[in-house]
């Protein structure tokens, strides 16, 4: 991958390493805004913490010890082969995709400073467009009918090239009344390393496809909801709406938040009391 880098203009080779560079204060906030807090465990204190949905089906292997998060890998996740979470200040951000929301704590400074893309800043994209239209795969990426795995290369490449541990993106997927995802949420894709510069994940084994990432993962947020993709799939409409929200009074995410940090605490301490769950009606 290194190679391919060797090969751009140093003036775009800066450009990215001055992105990189300049993500990691908005990164800082991130990671500030979606810290276990004061009252944690010993094991997270002073971490963050995430969330990840999942099917039903899947509940029972994170109400214990587990082998924590699956590293996605095929096309259709936007950013290539990653583990993709939300802070846990968005609690519900990505509720869209599954009935089960797991909880995790991270620390961004393991094994180095990870690396950021803020591929939420428009110069930032400009940047990483300018890059995609000197790799080789760029034409078919546009041309062909196959756009969505090439593009889905691409981002690999593009990450492995510069090491980039996160991209923090915007939600590409809504639900249709903006109740749990919003436009201005922030997403994450969490790189794992096989190797420097060589993504883990997509492995025959699929033992060898969980991150080294997350730490602890565990049920902590149940909502009732299930929602199905709309066509075109731009956005999920939810199936329940057994409660009459009105549009501009999506669920109250500040008390969930905190509801999820507790209910995370008492999974992976028993001296947090009884186990606890979020349930969120629908």
């Amino acid at each position: 991958m290194d190679y391919g880098r060797q090969l751009l203009p140093p003036d775009l080779d800066e450009a990215i390493e001055t992105a990189i560079e300049e993500s990691s204060r908005e990164w800082d906030r991130f990671v500030a805004r979606n810290m276990a807090g004061p009252d944690a465990p010993r094991l997270c204190a002073g971490y963050p913490l995430v969330v990840k949905y999942m099917p039903s089906a899947r509940a029972g292997q994170y109400l214990k010890p587990n082998n924590g998060l699956y590293i996605g890998s095929d096309y259709t996740f936007t950013w290539g082969k990653a583990v993709y979470v939300t802070g846990i200040h968005e609690p519900l951000s990505t509720a869209i995709y599954g009935r089960v929301g797991v909880v995790s704590w991270f620390n961004p400074q393991h094994p180095v400073d990870w690396r950021v893309f803020d591929a939420r800043d428009k110069r930032n994209q400009i940047v990483y467009l300018r890059w995609l239209e000197l790799q080789k795969l760029y034409n078919p990426a546009l041309l062909t009918v196959h756009s969505h795995f090439y593009l889905h290369q691409i981002r690999n490449i593009f990450r492995s090239q510069f090491r980039i541990d996160v991209v923090m993106c915007r939600p590409d997927e809504v639900d249709s009344h903006h109740w749990y995802t919003q436009g201005t949420d922030t997403w994450l894709a969490v790189s794992d390393w096989r190797a420097p510069g060589e993504l883990k994940g997509g492995d025959a084994d699929t033992a060898n496809n969980y991150s080294d990432r997350f730490q602890d993962v565990r049920v902590a947020i149940i909502p009732e909801e299930e929602f199905v993709a709309d066509n075109p799939a731009l956005t999920r409409s939810p199936q329940f709406a057994l409660r009459n929200y009105e549009p501009t009074a999506p669920p109250p995410t500040s008390q969930i938040t905190q509801d999820a940090r507790t209910a995370y605490f008492t999974a992976v301490d028993p001296g947090y009391g009884p186990r606890q769950f979020v349930r969120v009606p629908s």
